[in-house]
């Protein structure tokens, strides 16, 4: 039960602490992330193509 009440405080010391963004940097991190969500996409497109030629090659 301590180990509960334990949390419950972290948690809460934690949202008494956060912010809501401006913003300039909710708009900030919406890029970063858009960028970050393309790269992976292009990463796995590319290696899929890779695959799709080796495979294909017989």
């Amino acid at each position: 039960m301590e180990r509960v009440r334990g949390l419950v405080t972290s948690w809460r010391r934690i949202v008494a602490l956060s912010r809501k963004p401006d913003s300039e940097e909710y708009t900030l991190l919406l890029k970063l992330v858009l960028i970050a969500f393309g790269l992976v996409g292009l990463m796995g497109y590319t290696i899929h193509m890779i695959y799709v030629l080796l495979t294909s090659s017989g």
